[in-house]
Protein backbone atom coordinates (compact mmCIF):
# COMPACT_ATOMS: atom_id res chain seq x y z
CA UNK A 1 0.00 0.00 0.00
CA UNK A 2 1.40 3.54 -1.48
CA UNK A 3 2.03 6.17 1.08
CA UNK A 4 -0.85 8.15 -0.47
CA UNK A 5 -3.48 5.78 -0.18
CA UNK A 6 -2.15 5.41 3.94
CA UNK A 7 -2.67 9.20 4.26
CA UNK A 8 -5.56 9.05 2.65
CA UNK A 9 -6.91 6.43 4.99
CA UNK A 10 -5.66 7.80 8.36
CA UNK A 11 -7.36 11.50 6.89
CA UNK A 12 -10.98 9.28 6.30
CA UNK A 13 -10.62 7.51 9.99
CA UNK A 14 -9.49 10.97 11.34
CA UNK A 15 -12.34 12.42 9.40
CA UNK A 16 -14.74 10.13 10.82
CA UNK A 17 -13.63 10.02 14.44
CA UNK A 18 -14.82 13.60 14.23
CA UNK A 19 -18.13 13.30 13.18
CA UNK A 20 -19.20 10.52 15.67
CA UNK A 21 -20.47 13.06 18.40
CA UNK A 22 -22.74 14.68 15.58
CA UNK A 23 -23.73 11.68 14.00
CA UNK A 24 -25.27 10.22 17.80
CA UNK A 25 -28.57 9.72 18.15
CA UNK A 26 -29.78 12.11 20.64
CA UNK A 27 -31.95 10.33 23.31
CA UNK A 28 -31.99 9.16 27.14
CA UNK A 29 -30.57 6.10 26.24
CA UNK A 30 -26.70 7.72 25.85
CA UNK A 31 -27.11 8.38 30.09
CA UNK A 32 -24.90 5.33 31.40
CA UNK A 33 -23.53 4.30 34.69
CA UNK A 34 -19.75 5.21 34.62
CA UNK A 35 -18.87 4.69 37.92
CA UNK A 36 -20.31 3.27 41.15
CA UNK A 37 -21.40 4.07 44.14
CA UNK A 38 -19.73 2.30 46.83
CA UNK A 39 -21.33 3.97 50.05
CA UNK A 40 -18.97 6.92 49.21
CA UNK A 41 -20.98 9.51 51.52
CA UNK A 42 -20.77 9.00 54.74
CA UNK A 43 -24.36 11.90 55.57
CA UNK A 44 -26.28 8.86 53.82
CA UNK A 45 -28.05 6.03 54.65
CA UNK A 46 -30.25 3.46 53.03
CA UNK A 47 -33.96 4.48 53.98
CA UNK A 48 -33.58 8.06 53.32
CA UNK A 49 -35.70 9.02 50.86
CA UNK A 50 -33.34 10.54 48.78
CA UNK A 51 -30.65 7.66 49.22
CA UNK A 52 -31.72 5.86 45.78
CA UNK A 53 -31.53 9.52 44.18
CA UNK A 54 -28.40 10.57 45.26
CA UNK A 55 -26.74 7.21 44.40
CA UNK A 56 -28.07 7.17 40.82
CA UNK A 57 -27.00 10.45 39.99
CA UNK A 58 -23.40 10.44 41.01
CA UNK A 59 -23.07 6.46 39.48
CA UNK A 60 -24.60 8.73 36.11
CA UNK A 61 -22.18 10.84 36.44
CA UNK A 62 -24.15 14.25 36.52
CA UNK A 63 -23.66 14.82 40.71
CA UNK A 64 -20.57 14.81 43.06
CA UNK A 65 -20.39 15.62 46.54
CA UNK A 66 -19.88 19.15 48.07
CA UNK A 67 -16.75 17.59 49.88
CA UNK A 68 -14.61 14.41 50.53
CA UNK A 69 -16.62 12.07 51.61
CA UNK A 70 -20.11 13.84 52.06
CA UNK A 71 -22.84 14.76 49.89
CA UNK A 72 -24.18 17.73 52.09
CA UNK A 73 -27.85 16.51 50.38
CA UNK A 74 -29.78 19.55 52.83
CA UNK A 75 -27.21 21.83 51.11
CA UNK A 76 -28.70 24.64 48.52
CA UNK A 77 -27.82 24.50 45.03
CA UNK A 78 -26.33 27.35 43.48
CA UNK A 79 -27.38 29.22 39.89
CA UNK A 80 -24.19 28.29 38.74
CA UNK A 81 -24.35 24.26 40.12
CA UNK A 82 -27.68 24.16 38.43
CA UNK A 83 -26.28 25.50 35.04
CA UNK A 84 -23.35 22.89 35.45
CA UNK A 85 -26.11 19.89 36.46
CA UNK A 86 -28.07 21.06 33.38
CA UNK A 87 -25.08 20.84 30.47
CA UNK A 88 -23.98 17.90 31.71
CA UNK A 89 -27.68 16.45 30.74
CA UNK A 90 -27.49 18.11 27.80
CA UNK A 91 -24.24 16.48 26.82
CA UNK A 92 -25.13 13.13 28.03
CA UNK A 93 -28.25 13.16 25.80
CA UNK A 94 -27.02 14.80 22.41
CA UNK A 95 -23.23 12.89 22.55
CA UNK A 96 -22.89 10.47 25.38
CA UNK A 97 -20.54 11.88 27.38
CA UNK A 98 -20.41 15.17 29.63
CA UNK A 99 -16.14 16.52 29.95
CA UNK A 100 -15.59 19.47 30.66
CA UNK A 101 -13.02 21.47 33.00
CA UNK A 102 -13.57 24.33 35.23
CA UNK A 103 -12.93 27.66 34.39
CA UNK A 104 -11.93 31.05 36.04
CA UNK A 105 -14.48 31.65 37.58
CA UNK A 106 -14.89 27.47 38.06
CA UNK A 107 -18.41 28.04 36.39
CA UNK A 108 -17.39 29.99 33.29
CA UNK A 109 -17.15 26.60 30.49
CA UNK A 110 -20.37 25.63 31.68
CA UNK A 111 -22.52 29.32 31.23
CA UNK A 112 -21.04 29.72 28.06
CA UNK A 113 -21.50 26.45 26.36
CA UNK A 114 -25.23 26.90 28.23
CA UNK A 115 -25.28 30.08 26.48
CA UNK A 116 -24.23 28.83 23.17
CA UNK A 117 -26.64 26.15 23.10
CA UNK A 118 -29.82 27.79 24.61
CA UNK A 119 -29.95 26.23 27.66
CA UNK A 120 -30.04 29.72 29.62
CA UNK A 121 -31.52 32.64 26.98
CA UNK A 122 -29.56 35.21 29.07
CA UNK A 123 -26.36 35.92 31.64
CA UNK A 124 -27.20 36.10 35.43
CA UNK A 125 -25.99 38.63 37.72
CA UNK A 126 -24.80 36.70 40.34
CA UNK A 127 -23.77 33.14 39.36
CA UNK A 128 -23.25 31.99 43.05
CA UNK A 129 -26.39 33.33 44.27
CA UNK A 130 -28.63 30.09 45.85
CA UNK A 131 -30.86 28.72 42.90
CA UNK A 132 -34.82 28.83 43.89
CA UNK A 133 -37.02 26.00 42.54
CA UNK A 134 -37.82 28.05 40.18
CA UNK A 135 -34.59 28.63 39.24
CA UNK A 136 -33.38 25.18 38.73
CA UNK A 137 -36.54 24.18 36.88
CA UNK A 138 -36.08 26.81 34.52
CA UNK A 139 -32.56 25.83 34.23
CA UNK A 140 -32.74 22.04 34.01
CA UNK A 141 -35.86 21.98 31.07
CA UNK A 142 -34.22 24.46 28.73
CA UNK A 143 -31.36 20.82 28.67
CA UNK A 144 -34.05 18.56 27.36
CA UNK A 145 -36.15 18.91 24.34
CA UNK A 146 -39.66 17.84 24.15
CA UNK A 147 -39.02 14.51 23.05
CA UNK A 148 -37.19 14.12 26.56
CA UNK A 149 -39.76 14.77 28.81
CA UNK A 150 -42.96 13.19 27.60
CA UNK A 151 -46.40 13.85 29.42
CA UNK A 152 -47.34 11.20 31.17
CA UNK A 153 -49.95 13.23 33.28
CA UNK A 154 -52.80 15.04 32.39
CA UNK A 155 -52.19 18.89 34.52
CA UNK A 156 -54.50 21.76 32.93
CA UNK A 157 -53.46 25.11 33.05
CA UNK A 158 -53.92 26.42 36.87
CA UNK A 159 -54.13 23.08 38.34
CA UNK A 160 -50.90 24.13 40.37
CA UNK A 161 -51.83 26.01 42.91
CA UNK A 162 -49.24 28.44 43.24
CA UNK A 163 -47.78 28.52 39.53
CA UNK A 164 -49.93 30.45 36.36
CA UNK A 165 -48.58 29.00 32.50
CA UNK A 166 -48.02 32.46 31.97
CA UNK A 167 -45.63 32.92 34.55
CA UNK A 168 -41.91 33.26 33.45
CA UNK A 169 -41.11 29.92 34.97
CA UNK A 170 -44.65 28.64 34.08
CA UNK A 171 -44.27 26.59 31.31
CA UNK A 172 -41.24 25.33 32.68
CA UNK A 173 -42.55 23.77 35.48
CA UNK A 174 -46.00 22.55 34.05
CA UNK A 175 -43.40 20.26 31.54
CA UNK A 176 -41.55 19.00 34.60
CA UNK A 177 -44.90 18.06 36.01
CA UNK A 178 -46.68 16.70 32.94
CA UNK A 179 -43.89 15.02 32.26
CA UNK A 180 -43.52 12.97 35.62
CA UNK A 181 -40.81 14.84 36.84
CA UNK A 182 -41.99 17.16 39.93
CA UNK A 183 -44.61 16.36 41.77
CA UNK A 184 -44.85 19.43 44.27
CA UNK A 185 -45.33 19.55 47.74
CA UNK A 186 -48.34 17.46 49.92
CA UNK A 187 -51.72 16.63 48.60
CA UNK A 188 -52.57 19.71 46.54
CA UNK A 189 -49.11 19.91 44.17
CA UNK A 190 -48.19 22.93 45.68
CA UNK A 191 -44.50 24.10 43.74
CA UNK A 192 -43.54 27.16 46.00
CA UNK A 193 -41.38 28.42 43.30
CA UNK A 194 -39.53 31.18 45.77
CA UNK A 195 -38.14 28.27 47.76
CA UNK A 196 -34.45 27.38 47.29
CA UNK A 197 -33.16 23.71 46.28
CA UNK A 198 -31.81 21.11 48.10
CA UNK A 199 -29.26 18.63 46.67
CA UNK A 200 -31.41 15.81 47.72
CA UNK A 201 -34.30 17.52 45.60
CA UNK A 202 -32.03 18.11 42.86
CA UNK A 203 -30.82 14.18 42.95
CA UNK A 204 -34.14 13.11 42.39
CA UNK A 205 -35.34 15.34 39.26
CA UNK A 206 -32.00 14.23 37.88
CA UNK A 207 -32.70 10.51 38.62
CA UNK A 208 -36.47 11.19 37.37
CA UNK A 209 -34.96 12.75 34.13
CA UNK A 210 -32.52 9.91 33.31
CA UNK A 211 -34.42 7.07 34.28
CA UNK A 212 -38.38 7.34 32.53
CA UNK A 213 -38.70 4.46 35.23
CA UNK A 214 -38.65 6.60 38.18
CA UNK A 215 -40.91 9.40 37.08
CA UNK A 216 -44.14 9.69 38.91
CA UNK A 217 -47.70 10.00 37.85
CA UNK A 218 -50.10 12.45 39.42
CA UNK A 219 -53.64 14.04 39.19
CA UNK A 220 -54.33 17.48 40.31
CA UNK A 221 -58.24 19.10 40.34
CA UNK A 222 -58.42 22.02 38.45
CA UNK A 223 -59.76 25.31 40.52
CA UNK A 224 -62.88 26.12 40.20
CA UNK A 225 -64.06 29.84 39.43
CA UNK A 226 -65.86 31.31 41.72
CA UNK A 227 -69.55 31.50 40.22
CA UNK A 228 -68.40 27.47 39.48
CA UNK A 229 -67.90 27.24 43.81
CA UNK A 230 -70.82 29.39 44.59
CA UNK A 231 -73.23 26.79 42.13
CA UNK A 232 -72.06 23.94 43.63
CA UNK A 233 -71.86 24.95 47.09
CA UNK A 234 -74.93 26.76 47.68
CA UNK A 235 -77.50 24.01 48.17
CA UNK A 236 -74.79 22.33 50.52
CA UNK A 237 -74.83 25.38 53.15
CA UNK A 238 -78.28 25.77 55.07
CA UNK A 239 -79.96 28.72 57.53
CA UNK A 240 -80.36 28.02 60.86
CA UNK A 241 -83.22 29.30 63.50
CA UNK A 242 -82.66 28.46 66.91
CA UNK A 243 -85.99 28.30 69.60
CA UNK A 244 -86.11 28.28 73.09
CA UNK A 245 -88.68 26.15 75.24
CA UNK A 246 -91.67 28.34 74.51
CA UNK A 247 -90.96 28.17 70.40
CA UNK A 248 -89.52 32.16 70.88
CA UNK A 249 -86.40 32.18 67.86
CA UNK A 250 -83.05 33.50 69.97
CA UNK A 251 -80.55 33.57 67.38
CA UNK A 252 -79.58 32.71 64.05
CA UNK A 253 -76.61 30.71 62.23
CA UNK A 254 -75.39 29.34 59.10
CA UNK A 255 -74.40 25.54 58.78
CA UNK A 256 -73.26 22.79 56.05
CA UNK A 257 -73.78 19.60 54.89
CA UNK A 258 -70.92 16.89 55.20
CA UNK A 259 -73.25 13.18 54.31
CA UNK A 260 -76.34 12.64 51.97
CA UNK A 261 -78.14 11.57 54.89
CA UNK A 262 -78.41 14.77 56.93
CA UNK A 263 -75.24 14.65 58.92
CA UNK A 264 -74.34 18.41 59.15
CA UNK A 265 -71.72 21.21 60.50
CA UNK A 266 -72.05 23.98 62.85
CA UNK A 267 -70.69 26.27 65.31
CA UNK A 268 -71.83 25.15 68.87
CA UNK A 269 -72.28 28.74 70.33
CA UNK A 270 -74.79 28.51 67.44
CA UNK A 271 -76.76 25.54 68.81
CA UNK A 272 -76.55 26.00 72.88
CA UNK A 273 -79.36 27.17 74.60
CA UNK A 274 -81.34 25.60 71.65
CA UNK A 275 -84.44 23.50 72.65
CA UNK A 276 -85.64 23.06 68.89
CA UNK A 277 -84.14 24.18 65.59
CA UNK A 278 -84.68 24.62 62.21
CA UNK A 279 -82.95 24.71 58.77
CA UNK A 280 -83.27 26.30 55.38
CA UNK A 281 -81.97 25.34 52.31
CA UNK A 282 -80.90 27.87 49.36
CA UNK A 283 -84.15 26.63 47.77
CA UNK A 284 -86.23 27.48 50.61
CA UNK A 285 -87.54 24.20 51.73
CA UNK A 286 -87.34 23.95 55.45
CA UNK A 287 -86.24 20.62 57.64
CA UNK A 288 -86.13 20.17 61.36
CA UNK A 289 -82.95 19.33 63.27
CA UNK A 290 -83.31 16.24 64.82
CA UNK A 291 -80.58 16.55 67.47
CA UNK A 292 -76.62 16.30 67.87
CA UNK A 293 -74.34 13.83 67.32
CA UNK A 294 -71.59 15.26 69.00
CA UNK A 295 -69.80 18.86 70.12
CA UNK A 296 -67.15 20.37 71.43
CA UNK A 297 -67.78 23.30 73.04
CA UNK A 298 -63.97 24.48 73.68
CA UNK A 299 -63.33 24.36 69.67
CA UNK A 300 -67.00 25.30 69.03
CA UNK A 301 -67.37 22.90 66.82
CA UNK A 302 -70.97 20.62 66.65
CA UNK A 303 -72.32 17.82 64.32
CA UNK A 304 -76.15 17.63 64.26
CA UNK A 305 -78.86 15.53 62.45
CA UNK A 306 -81.36 16.84 60.15
CA UNK A 307 -84.58 15.30 59.12
CA UNK A 308 -84.39 14.30 55.78
CA UNK A 309 -82.36 12.16 52.72
CA UNK A 310 -80.64 12.79 49.89
CA UNK A 311 -79.16 16.42 50.71
CA UNK A 312 -76.46 17.96 48.59
CA UNK A 313 -73.52 17.86 50.21
CA UNK A 314 -69.74 19.11 50.01
CA UNK A 315 -66.69 17.10 50.18
CA UNK A 316 -64.02 17.35 52.81
CA UNK A 317 -60.42 19.15 52.22
CA UNK A 318 -57.65 18.81 53.99
CA UNK A 319 -56.76 21.82 56.29
CA UNK A 320 -53.62 20.28 57.23
CA UNK A 321 -52.01 21.78 53.55
CA UNK A 322 -53.76 24.95 53.51
CA UNK A 323 -50.92 27.65 52.93
CA UNK A 324 -50.67 31.02 53.84
CA UNK A 325 -52.07 33.30 50.86
CA UNK A 326 -54.22 30.89 48.99
CA UNK A 327 -57.17 32.02 47.77
CA UNK A 328 -60.59 30.90 50.18
CA UNK A 329 -64.10 31.19 49.43
CA UNK A 330 -66.77 31.72 52.42
CA UNK A 331 -70.31 30.81 52.29
CA UNK A 332 -73.32 31.49 54.92
CA UNK A 333 -76.04 33.60 55.99
CA UNK A 334 -74.67 36.54 58.14
CA UNK A 335 -77.52 38.73 59.89
CA UNK A 336 -79.94 36.26 58.33
CA UNK A 337 -79.23 37.32 54.88
CA UNK A 338 -78.86 33.53 52.95
CA UNK A 339 -76.21 32.21 50.55
CA UNK A 340 -73.83 35.50 51.24
CA UNK A 341 -71.24 34.55 49.02
CA UNK A 342 -67.44 36.43 50.10
CA UNK A 343 -63.47 35.52 48.82
CA UNK A 344 -60.40 36.48 50.61
CA UNK A 345 -57.33 34.93 51.13
CA UNK A 346 -55.67 32.82 54.01
CA UNK A 347 -53.74 35.27 56.24
CA UNK A 348 -52.34 33.38 58.53
CA UNK A 349 -52.48 29.16 57.86
CA UNK A 350 -52.44 28.51 61.68
CA UNK A 351 -53.12 31.09 64.30
CA UNK A 352 -53.43 30.57 67.80
CA UNK A 353 -55.98 32.31 69.77
CA UNK A 354 -56.38 31.53 73.24
CA UNK A 355 -55.03 28.03 72.89
CA UNK A 356 -56.92 27.00 69.84
CA UNK A 357 -55.91 26.85 66.36
CA UNK A 358 -57.78 28.55 63.89
CA UNK A 359 -57.25 29.50 59.86
CA UNK A 360 -57.23 33.49 59.88
CA UNK A 361 -59.02 34.48 56.52
CA UNK A 362 -59.83 38.32 55.25
CA UNK A 363 -63.05 36.89 53.27
CA UNK A 364 -65.65 39.20 55.00
CA UNK A 365 -67.70 37.12 57.44
CA UNK A 366 -70.49 38.88 59.95
CA UNK A 367 -72.71 37.85 62.79
CA UNK A 368 -74.81 34.99 61.71
CA UNK A 369 -71.75 33.56 59.73
CA UNK A 370 -70.97 31.54 62.73
CA UNK A 371 -71.23 27.56 61.62
CA UNK A 372 -71.19 28.96 57.64
CA UNK A 373 -67.99 27.06 55.34
CA UNK A 374 -64.73 27.83 54.31
CA UNK A 375 -63.91 26.77 50.94
CA UNK A 376 -61.04 25.99 48.81
CA UNK A 377 -60.43 27.18 45.42
CA UNK A 378 -61.60 23.12 44.35
CA UNK A 379 -64.90 23.98 46.07
CA UNK A 380 -63.79 21.56 49.14
CA UNK A 381 -65.11 22.35 52.78
CA UNK A 382 -61.78 22.89 54.80
CA UNK A 383 -63.40 25.30 57.50
CA UNK A 384 -66.14 26.16 59.87
CA UNK A 385 -66.76 30.00 59.87
CA UNK A 386 -66.78 30.97 63.66
CA UNK A 387 -65.40 34.38 64.64
CA UNK A 388 -64.02 38.02 63.59
CA UNK A 389 -62.42 40.36 66.11
CA UNK A 390 -64.32 42.97 67.31
CA UNK A 391 -62.02 46.07 67.33
CA UNK A 392 -60.41 45.25 64.08
CA UNK A 393 -61.29 45.09 60.19
CA UNK A 394 -61.14 42.07 58.71
CA UNK A 395 -59.40 39.64 60.89
CA UNK A 396 -61.66 36.92 60.63
CA UNK A 397 -61.43 33.07 61.58
CA UNK A 398 -62.51 29.66 60.74
CA UNK A 399 -61.93 26.37 62.34
CA UNK A 400 -59.58 23.97 60.94
CA UNK A 401 -61.82 21.33 58.85
CA UNK A 402 -59.84 18.37 60.70
CA UNK A 403 -61.25 19.08 64.04
CA UNK A 404 -64.04 17.24 62.66
CA UNK A 405 -62.04 13.96 62.90
CA UNK A 406 -62.64 14.09 66.87
CA UNK A 407 -66.15 13.77 66.95
CA UNK A 408 -68.48 10.76 66.25
CA UNK A 409 -71.89 10.57 64.10
CA UNK A 410 -73.21 7.39 65.63
CA UNK A 411 -75.98 8.21 67.53
CA UNK A 412 -77.60 11.67 68.10
CA UNK A 413 -79.70 13.47 71.11
CA UNK A 414 -82.43 15.95 71.49
CA UNK A 415 -80.98 19.47 71.43
CA UNK A 416 -82.48 19.82 74.69
CA UNK A 417 -80.55 17.16 76.43
CA UNK A 418 -77.39 19.37 76.65
CA UNK A 419 -78.51 22.14 78.21
CA UNK A 420 -76.67 23.25 80.98
CA UNK A 421 -79.03 23.75 84.52
CA UNK A 422 -77.63 26.39 86.17
CA UNK A 423 -79.25 28.82 88.82
CA UNK A 424 -79.42 32.76 88.03
CA UNK A 425 -78.76 36.01 89.71
CA UNK A 426 -81.96 37.24 91.29
CA UNK A 427 -83.90 39.60 89.25
CA UNK A 428 -81.12 39.30 85.86
CA UNK A 429 -82.35 35.97 84.38
CA UNK A 430 -80.65 34.06 82.33
CA UNK A 431 -77.39 35.56 83.77
CA UNK A 432 -76.16 32.48 85.66
CA UNK A 433 -74.87 32.48 89.27
CA UNK A 434 -71.47 31.76 89.62
CA UNK A 435 -70.95 30.68 93.28
CA UNK A 436 -74.11 29.20 93.14
CA UNK A 437 -72.70 26.94 90.43
CA UNK A 438 -69.20 26.24 91.95
CA UNK A 439 -70.91 26.02 95.80
CA UNK A 440 -68.74 29.17 97.22
CA UNK A 441 -69.93 32.07 98.82
CA UNK A 442 -69.61 36.23 97.49
CA UNK A 443 -66.43 37.26 98.94
CA UNK A 444 -67.62 40.75 98.19
CA UNK A 445 -69.87 42.67 96.63
CA UNK A 446 -70.56 46.46 96.47
CA UNK A 447 -73.90 47.49 96.98
CA UNK A 448 -73.30 51.03 96.12
CA UNK A 449 -73.49 50.82 92.28
CA UNK A 450 -74.54 47.82 90.40
CA UNK A 451 -75.06 44.32 91.56
CA UNK A 452 -71.23 43.05 92.23
CA UNK A 453 -70.56 39.78 93.04
CA UNK A 454 -66.69 38.81 93.90
CA UNK A 455 -65.39 35.65 94.50
CA UNK A 456 -62.19 33.77 95.72
CA UNK A 457 -60.28 31.77 92.80
CA UNK A 458 -58.90 30.12 95.75
CA UNK A 459 -62.14 28.58 96.75
CA UNK A 460 -62.81 26.99 93.39
CA UNK A 461 -62.81 23.20 93.58
CA UNK A 462 -60.61 23.18 90.14
CA UNK A 463 -57.96 24.74 88.51
CA UNK A 464 -59.18 28.60 88.24
CA UNK A 465 -58.85 28.99 84.65
CA UNK A 466 -60.61 25.83 83.49
CA UNK A 467 -63.29 27.01 86.17
CA UNK A 468 -63.93 30.55 84.32
CA UNK A 469 -63.80 29.20 80.91
CA UNK A 470 -66.56 26.68 82.08
CA UNK A 471 -68.78 29.37 83.45
CA UNK A 472 -67.99 31.84 80.07
CA UNK A 473 -69.44 28.73 78.25
CA UNK A 474 -72.54 28.64 80.38
CA UNK A 475 -73.16 32.29 79.96
CA UNK A 476 -72.91 31.91 75.77
CA UNK A 477 -74.83 28.85 76.42
CA UNK A 478 -77.44 31.65 78.03
CA UNK A 479 -77.58 33.45 74.96
CA UNK A 480 -74.75 36.40 76.57
CA UNK A 481 -72.91 37.48 73.37
CA UNK A 482 -69.56 38.91 74.15
CA UNK A 483 -69.47 42.61 72.55
CA UNK A 484 -66.50 44.10 74.52
CA UNK A 485 -63.21 43.01 75.53
CA UNK A 486 -60.33 45.15 76.84
CA UNK A 487 -57.50 45.47 79.04
CA UNK A 488 -57.52 46.35 82.68
CA UNK A 489 -54.96 48.53 84.93
CA UNK A 490 -53.58 45.50 85.52
CA UNK A 491 -53.57 43.97 82.46
CA UNK A 492 -55.74 41.49 82.76
CA UNK A 493 -58.95 41.06 80.35
CA UNK A 494 -62.19 42.49 81.07
CA UNK A 495 -65.34 41.30 79.27
CA UNK A 496 -68.52 42.02 78.38
CA UNK A 497 -71.38 40.27 77.72
CA UNK A 498 -74.90 40.88 76.23
CA UNK A 499 -78.44 39.17 76.30
CA UNK A 500 -80.55 40.59 73.78
CA UNK A 501 -83.49 38.69 75.08
CA UNK A 502 -83.68 40.38 78.53
CA UNK A 503 -81.11 43.21 78.08
CA UNK A 504 -78.75 42.47 80.58
CA UNK A 505 -75.25 43.54 80.52
CA UNK A 506 -72.59 41.19 82.20
CA UNK A 507 -68.89 42.39 82.66
CA UNK A 508 -66.32 39.83 84.00
CA UNK A 509 -62.78 40.36 85.15
CA UNK A 510 -60.09 39.08 87.27
CA UNK A 511 -59.15 41.45 89.86
CA UNK A 512 -57.17 42.25 93.31
CA UNK A 513 -59.09 42.49 96.67
CA UNK A 514 -57.67 43.15 99.97
CA UNK A 515 -54.59 40.99 98.20
CA UNK A 516 -56.73 38.21 97.36
CA UNK A 517 -57.57 37.32 93.80
CA UNK A 518 -61.02 37.22 92.56
CA UNK A 519 -63.40 36.80 89.59
CA UNK A 520 -65.80 39.72 89.72
CA UNK A 521 -69.22 39.52 87.45
CA UNK A 522 -71.14 43.10 87.22
CA UNK A 523 -74.82 42.96 86.27
CA UNK A 524 -76.69 45.96 84.76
Amino acid sequence: MNKRLISILIAALLSLNLVIPALGVASLSNFDRVRTYDDRFSDLSPGLWYYDSVRNAYEYGIMDGRSAGLFNPSGRLTIAESIKLAVCLHQDYYAGVADFSNGTPWYKPYVDYALSHDIITDKYKNYNAVATRSDFAVIITGAMPNEALTPINSIPDGAIPDVDEGYSYGKAVYRLYRAGILTGYEKNGAFYPGRSLSRAEAAAIIERIVDTDSRRTLALATPMTAEQIYKMASPCVFYIEIFDDSGILLKTGSGFFITESGVGVTNYHVLVGAVSAKITTDDGKVFDITGIYDYDWKRDIALVKIDGKGFNHLKIGDSQDIQTGETVYSLGSPLGMQSTFSKGIISQASRDVDGSDYIQIDAAISPGSSGGVLLDVFGRAIGITSASMVEAQNLNFAIPIATLTELSNVDHVPLASILIKAEYYKDYYPAPDFGAYFGIEVFFSDPSGPRNFSYLLSELPDDADAAIDEYLHIVEQNQFTLFSQREGEDGGKILMYHNSNTGVIMTLSRETINNNECFSISLV
